[in-house]
């Protein structure tokens, strides 16, 4: 029952931004413990592009590839990747000198010089993030660029963060369509940021996973691509990843459960935890799961409620939740 009920949740959650266009009374009041749909989408992007940026480094770092081999991986990676309602979300990557290295929506563009492209407002806005990533190492920008949903231009915000080792930076962001109304609370944000972190890793890893030349090069893929992600305020926020016989194939703070079969553990409540997640992506393809955890902020087992979704293309899972203490 807990997991069905939860699973109704799941998509509950994908409903309430355009379910509710004005103020009512399905919705916090702007408080302190409520956050505008405004900045909860700023920090889905700021959020998700760290993500994506610390994979890419690490990858870089532990095994020296070079700029030709960053390009096939990122376009690899960020290839399948959308997020949002309306699926607008998309990654793109340039290099530091103002090159095309990869971009999803518009293949066209991959190759081509763009420090003297402005958009329809006259601003040169690669020049904006390149300055941004040489001064601060990431950064917000504002222009104009055309919605893959609408095909027309359409104002958008992105973050941008560098990717140095590969002297490259990636970006994404959102088109000028958020409620400026709407409130959530701040549980609810967290958990809508943790899901959408969650369907964006499972189709970046699928892509990466896509041109590894065997298995094994896929698990390592994986582990290297996770292994320092951490995200929230407390850094409590991690990757896991299982294929469907419960084995733990990689583990962003428990490295120690990398390899191990945990069909048969169990949390303090008695909660065939891997087993249930594993059922919930075979069976569904993604869903909510609330179980008991070590919560790598304060090292004690916590409550938890985790979002899994289904590794396209192979039978694997991946999650990551929110702690409630």
């Amino acid at each position: 029952m807990k997991q069905s009920i939860l699973y109704l949740l799941f998509f509950a959650f994908i409903i309430i931004p355009t379910a509710c266009t004005t103020k009512c009374d399905c919705m916090p009041e702007p408080t302190i413990n409520s956050v505008s749909e405004h900045e909860l989408k700023k920090t889905i992007i700021e959020t998700n592009t760290v993500n994506f940026a610390t994979g890419f480094q690490t990858m870089v770092i532990k095994h020296g590839y070079d700029s030709t081999q960053m390009a096939i991986y990122c376009q690899a990676v960020i290839n399948p990747v959308r997020f949002f309602n309306d699926e607008s979300g998309y990654f793109f990557v340039e290099s530091n000198n103002a090159w095309m290295v990869a971009h999803p929506t518009k293949p066209e563009l991959i190759g081509t010089y763009r420090y003297n492209v402005t958009d329809i407002m006259g601003d040169y806005y690669v020049r904006d993030m390149i300055e941004a990533i040489s001064y601060k190492g990431y950064g917000f920008v504002e222009f104009y660029f055309e919605n893959p949903q609408t095909l027309s231009p359409q104002k958008k915000w992105a973050f941008v963060k560098a990717i140095s080792s590969a002297g490259f930076f990636i970006g994404t962001g959102y088109y000028d369509s958020y409620n400026y109304e709407y409130y959530y609370y701040k549980d609810e944000a967290a958990m809508l940021l943790a899901q959408t972190l969650t369907k964006s890793m499972s189709e970046g890893i699928s892509g990466g996973i896509e041109i590894m030349p065997d298995s094994i090069q896929g698990v390592m893929f994986c582990r290297d691509f996770i292994d320092n992600i951490r995200f929230f305020d407390n850094q409590s926020g991690y990757f896991f990843i299982y294929d469907f016989n419960c084995v733990n194939v990689a583990h962003g703070t428990q490295k120690e459960l990398q390899g191990q079969n945990l069909y048969n553990y169990q949390d303090s409540k008695g909660n065939y935890v891997i087993r249930d997640l594993v059922e919930i992506a075979k069976t569904n393809g993604l869903g909510v799961y609330e179980y008991y955890w070590n919560n790598p902020a304060t090292g004690k087992e916590e409550p938890k409620t985790a979002f899994v979704y289904k590794v396209p293309g192979i039978d694997y899972l991946i999650g990551s939740g929110v702690y409630f203490n």
